[in-house]
């Protein structure tokens, strides 16, 4: 039997290339050959800590190839051009059958013994999204794009809002534009050491889409600036930068202001704040987790028409067989990175 190798974390630092069998399609199964897998923060995660403290397979921004479709799939053709989700709703549970498909209490995924970074994917036809105008590549910031559309919906911004976004990574930088279209009037990126390679070429990009400022959190008056330059603080503070960085998102939002949050730490994830000054000034704390992910034909447009454009995020690929050098320059201060993408 044909066989496929895949990538996976084996113990913090080590990743591993995993040979397996090429899994042929159940009736309402698709295969996927996998062209482009994304590297995402949650994979870093991975890579570093191993929460599971077990294999860990790597990879849940794909793009690729359907190769095969089992005897039951219909509106899906070999040769067609898609992304995968990671993760499904159940569409049986209460929550499902109550059109929370949100709050699905089954949620289903292909993560748990197959991982994006390899070779093939075989999974229910309904996670497979068709796309095009894209390259593989291009179309793995799909998904990263979706959960700054998530982001941004939790975080309701309306007409003339001043906005804070916290963390200039794919995630933070994508909302820039989508916020910008929800009407923000003013916006504000803050991020760290931004006087590095990378976080210089964060900045330039993160003006280029629409900020009209950027804050660097190494510097010891960055909130005061803050609180001097906007007496009432923010209308809407989406954070995508980790968990400790959650305190300062609190504390810059104004007058029932809402925090919207969406990051994960398994290291360091405690934090506290003044519940008094939260509740006197009727804050709003919302966590956004977006699986399911929903958006993906907005996310395609956004980035067909280039309102996100790929190129400024998409700044390193690697082959298959460069995964360990890229997990190791993913977080490199002296190259100018913001997404990396990993080509098969």
């Amino acid at each position: 039997m044909a066989t496929f190798a895949s990538a996976w974390v084996e113990s913090p630092g080590k990743i591993s290339y995993l040979e397996q069998d090429v899994p042929i399609p159940s009736a309402t199964e698709v295969l996927v050959r996998v062209k482009a897998c994304g590297i995402c923060g949650t994979d870093i995660h991975f890579y570093h800590d191993l929460p599971e403290k077990r294999l860990t397979p790597l990879g849940h921004e794909v793009a690729g190839v359907v190769e095969a479709v089992g005897t039951g799939v219909e509106h899906i053709s070999v040769g067609a051009s898609v992304v995968v989700q990671n993760h499904i709703p159940c569409n049986r549970c209460e929550a499902c059958l109550n059109q929370r498909q949100d709050a699905c209490t089954d949620m289903q995924t292909y993560m748990e013994g197959q991982a994006g970074m390899g070779t093939y994917l075989v999974v229910p036809q309904s996670m497979v999204v068709p796309f095009e105008g894209l390259d593989f590549a291009e179309a793995t910031l799909a998904e990263p794009v979706t959960v700054a559309l998530d982001l941004c919906r939790e975080a309701a911004v309306r007409m003339l809002d001043t906005v804070l976004i916290m963390g200039p990574g794919a995630i933070g930088l994508s909302c820039v534009p989508i916020v910008r279209k929800q009407g923000a009037g003013t916006i504000v990126v803050a991020g760290h050491h931004l006087g590095t390679v990378r976080g210089q070429y964060r900045s330039k990009v993160a003006l280029a889409l629409g900020a009209d400022l950027v804050v660097d959190t190494a510097h010891p008056g960055w909130k005061d600036l803050l609180h001097k330059r906007f007496p009432s603080l923010f209308d809407r503070v989406i954070v995508t930068s980790p968990p400790k960085t959650l305190v300062d998102g609190v504390d810059l939002a104004g007058f029932r202001g809402y925090i919207v949050y969406d990051g994960i730490s398994y290291s360091d994830d405690t934090i506290s704040f003044g519940a008094n000054d939260f509740h006197f000034k009727k804050k709003r704390l919302i966590a956004s987790h977006a699986i399911p992910n929903w958006g993906f034909p907005q996310a395609f447009t956004l980035l067909r028409e280039r309102i996100i454009p790929a190129d400024s995020l998409l700044t390193h690929r690697y082959g298959f067989q460069d995964i360990p050098r890229a997990f190791k320059e993913y977080q490199a201060t002296d190259q100018e990175i913001i997404k990396s993408v990993v080509e098969l």
